[in-house]
């Protein structure tokens, strides 16, 4: 059974956590540190505290040296004294000339003798780590080679590109050509995200599933994470044809007038009828290459003549041509002209519609079927000409399903000709790939455990306790609140209080102009004067009074008050916990001492979980389906919205009794049977089924954004939309001088023992742009032949007391805004969100850098260059570097559940 997170009934605020959770590892264990490199590490460090001890002592010196005046001519004063203080103001180093002109001044300045000291030190310790940068370069790049012969990396990087892997393979031969040095930073790239990020994709991580009982032990034990990666001998490829290109072959051979003729038929929407004129929303696909489609819609209207409404009528289910001409004729009857009169007219209506785009065609296949090609080809063989065209299907589905066993030499041509295959394919259907399309993907691959794996002692009862009252902290910091009650005063304003809309695409507009007007509202500071929407009020006041509430502790971690956090639930506005919600919290364990890492807050309802089940046993399934019953209401009537989109991970199965649709023929719900209500009740936007009056929970469980699927169906997307949340204006900022820049940086936020911000330090271009220069250039960036800038690393650090690990993000910005788009986060077509979430796709990835290696510091200029626009420094936490043992990166995916409040 689930068991308590958090708050109790009693202050009407009930969180339980889902008995189980969604195992994410990387497959490569990210290497034990050798001797040599830990002798390196050590000595750095060193430099490091070195380099901060004689920057704090900059101030005072030069107080000191300003008080000396008097004891010495003002020539000296004036030719030795002013420029070796302003050279230590600016933090340059003096030129020795100036050095041998001191005379007795370390004498009369004592700091200025600490500091001599100091620099005789830094000197000799440069000297040391270039002897043993050279033996800790060595070790790093005899373990990147070990890494680089991985069969699970080479089938990952196989997957990516033919380049890489070529790369990948020198690298492993330990061949120390020129070329080679060239490629290492690249190489070492892809090496680190095999071992320490846990995003799904290919052998890069892998997933598994599993019941976490947490009376199995207190979850603080770092090494019980260390030692929960999964083994790859117990784990599954699920290779699955690239949903985009399946789409667009569909959409191809739908051209023919011939098939789609013997395919029933529905309307491109429901029709809004006023003044006579019938509206409906259109939708065209188009192909452009790549992982998605592109769908252009628009708004069609045309007179409401009876022929119409009849149509409209009989495509509630789809209907074939020829049934409804059969309609049509039977209702022309008595009408003047001959049967074959009538008929045409018939068959010309209906044509004139199909060429409109308001009668389609439904696709030949469930769009989630786990083998859309196989039935394709069934249905082409089915047609009188399609053998010919049946059989290439077939043989790409047979060379799809045989890239899972492809050995990595192998599957750059197998990608390649498979390419080649659906380019010849499209063009025989009639859809030949755009000249300048995207390449083509081909095929997704995933890795899963199928049998459920053993989560004992990665979580315990507090671990529980604090996920639970932190979701009330999420709530109140969660976009989508704010959205429903933006979107809730639009409905009523043009609907009325209690109005319903009988035709919810009507209204994706609004929904995707109040998703832009929550990001504006939420990203204001405290005191504006923007009118709140109805019931914000309390909300923000909330906000303030968490925000007046946070300490700081000693260490200068940000605090949130236990007590405050623990009471939040029972003390949010009613209409947030009218419904219920529910959250993923994605866990790592980060220290020694117990702190539990929060990554990264998204919505609930098994969506993380959903996209593996048809991989897992069927109790895995199971678990989660009745999770979400119970998570629901008593007697709530729960549906999927499951659009592919063109998106393999959109691919999920069906976990409620009901699904709605565009299509009633793979779908229970049709779209037209649902429409959109102000239940005044609840004061809340509701989906309800119009021939019943049941209220609907709708659930969509993908995983691409809203904004790439179409606005037609963004009321539907948008009924749970909890999972957009953002802490950071929970956060102070500072900013401190680095040459080239401010650096501003924000501190890291803690509730109990969980980590929801890690520290971050975020450096305009023009520091980047420096950085990157002294780095490459000069006598002191690089010491050993190997070239390693440990001096230069070491002088950072200390002037900005940056970790010793950390990830390297693309610029963000540190005051509130909208969050980068979570999947499925944000709605609409257009506007700064869209805007910005199409930039967030296109940036570079995350990356972990170990500023205590010898082989990163070494890769380090060629990184930042990815960053013009500056960049993000955040701690790691875990920190993988440095360890006694091999480790994988190890992430949990846990769910709460919040009751809705009684009524």
């Amino acid at each position: 059974m689930p068991h308590s997170a958090g708050p109790g009934s009693d202050d009407g605020y009930a969180v339980r956590s889902a008995p189980y959770a969604l195992l994410r590892s990387t497959v490569l264990r990210y290497p034990a540190q050798s001797q040599a490199a830990a002798v390196f590490r050590a000595e750095l460090a060193r430099l490091t505290a070195l380099e901060a001890e004689a920057a704090a002592l900059l101030p005072r010196l030069c107080d000191d040296l300003y008080a000396a005046r008097g004891g010495h001519l003002d020539t000296v004063h004036r030719d030795v004294v002013l420029p070796l203080r302003r050279a230590l103001h600016n933090g340059r180093e003096p030129r020795p000339a100036l050095l041998d002109r001191l005379g007795d001044l370390p004498e009369r300045v004592p700091r200025l003798a600490e500091w001599l000291a100091l620099r005789g030190w830094r000197s000799a310790m440069i000297t040391l780590l270039g002897k043993l940068s050279d033996g800790a370069l060595t070790a790093e790049r005899d373990a990147l080679a070990v890494l680089c012969g991985e069969p699970a990396l080479r089938r990952a990087v196989a997957l990516t590109s033919s380049d890489l892997l070529r790369a990948v393979d020198r690298a492993s031969s330990g061949v120390a050509d020129r070329k080679a040095r060239k490629e290492e930073p690249g190489v070492l790239r892809q090496v680190l995200r095999a071992g320490t990020k846990t995003s799904p994709l290919s052998w890069f991580t892998a997933v598994g599933w599993g019941l976490c009982d947490p009376s199995s032990g207190d979850g603080s034990d770092l090494r019980a994470w260390e030692q929960a990666g999964l083994s790859i001998e117990g784990l599954t490829s699920v290779v699955k044809v690239n949903r985009t290109l399946v789409s667009a072959l569909t959409e191809a051979l739908l051209d023919d007038p011939g098939r789609r003729s013997r395919l029933p038929h529905r309307m491109a929407s429901s029709a809004r009828i006023a003044d006579g004129r019938a509206a409906y929303a259109r939708g065209r696909v188009r192909f452009a290459g790549g992982r998605y489609l592109v769908t252009a819609e628009d708004e069609v209207e045309l007179a409401a003549a009876g022929p119409l409404e009849l149509i409209d009528a009989h495509c509630e289910k789809p209907s074939s041509l020829g049934e409804l001409a059969n309609k049509l004729v039977a209702a022309l009857d008595g009408a003047a002209g001959t049967d074959a009169t009538r008929e045409r007219a018939a068959d010309a209506f209906l044509a004139r519609l199909a060429a409109a785009g308001l009668l389609v065609p439904t696709e030949p296949v469930d769009p989630q079927h786990e083998d859309p090609l196989t039935l394709l080809a069934a249905w082409l063989r089915a047609e009188s000409d399609g053998a010919r065209l049946a059989l290439a299907v077939d043989e790409i589905a047979d060379r799809t399903r045989e890239f899972s066993a492809a050995e990595p030499p192998r599957r750059p041509a197998v990608l390649a000709g498979l390419a080649e295959d659906w380019r010849t394919l499209l063009a025989e259907a009639g859809r030949p790939v755009p000249a300048d399309s995207a390449p083509l993907n081909v095929l997704s691959e995933d890795v899963v455990a199928p049998r459920p794996v053993r989560l004992d002692g990665l979580l315990g009862d507090q671990d529980h306790r604090a996920l639970g009252e932190v979701t009330a902290l999420a709530e109140l910091f969660d976009l989508g609140h704010l959205m429903r009650r933006i979107a809730r005063d639009r409905f009523v304003a043009r609907y009325g209080p209690g109005g319903s809309c009988r035709h919810p695409w009507e209204f994706g507009v609004d929904i995707a102009e109040a998703w832009e007007e929550a990001g504006q509202l939420a990203a204001l500071g405290p005191g504006h004067h923007r009118r709140f929407p109805t019931g914000v009020e309390e909300l923000a006041a909330l906000r303030g009074e968490l925000l007046d509430a946070v300490e700081v502790a000693p260490d200068g971690d940000v605090m949130l008050p236990v007590d405050a956090v623990r009471a939040l639930g029972g003390r949010l506005p009613r209409w947030m916990r009218q419904r219920p919600a529910s959250y993923s919290y994605f866990l790592q364990r980060g220290t020694p001492d117990g702190l539990l890492c929060v990554n990264h807050v998204y919505g609930g309802w098994g969506r993380f979980t959903s996209r593996f089940l048809g991989a897992m046993e069927p109790a895995a399934r199971i678990e989660v389906a009745g999770q979400i019953r119970r998570g629901l209401a008593e007697g709530a009537r729960a549906v999927q919205v499951r659009p592919v989109g063109g998106f393999n991970a959109n691919l999920h199965p069906l976990l409620v009794p009901d699904e709605i649709g565009p299509d009633r023929r793979w779908t229970s719900i049709g779209e037209p049977e649902v429409e959109l209500v102000h239940d005044r009740a609840t004061d809340q936007l509701r989906l309800r089924l119009c021939a019943t009056g049941e209220l609907l929970d709708v659930l969509y469980g993908g995983f691409l954004a809203p904004i790439m699927l179409p606005r037609r169906i963004a009321a539907l997307l948008s009924d749970h939309p909890h999972g957009v949340v953002d802490f950071r204006s929970l956060v102070p900022t500072s900013a401190r001088e680095a040459p080239g820049g401010p650096v501003v940086r924000t501190p890291r936020l803690r509730h109990r023992h969980l980590v929801l911000q890690r520290r971050r330090w975020h450096l305009p271009p023009g520091v980047v742009r420096t950085l990157r220069a002294e780095l490459g250039g000069g006598s002191e960036a690089a010491v050993g032949s190997g070239g390693v800038p440990a001096a230069v690393v070491a002088r950072w650090r200390a002037l900005l007391d940056l970790p010793e690990q950390v990830f390297l993000h693309p610029a963000a910005v540190p005051a509130p805004a909208v969050a980068p788009a979570a999947p499925a986060a944000q709605a609409g077509r257009s506007g700064r969100a869209t805007e910005e979430f199409l930039t967030h796709l296109g940036r570079p990835k995350p990356q972990f850098v170990d500023l205590g290696n010898a082989l990163h510091l070494r890769s380090l200029a060629k990184w930042l260059a990815r960053h013009p626009d500056g960049a993000t420094l955040e701690e790691a936490l875990p920190a993988p570097g440095g360890r006694d043992r091999a480790a994988p990166a190890v992430e949990l995916v846990a769910e709460t559940y919040r009751a809705g409040a009684a009524s």
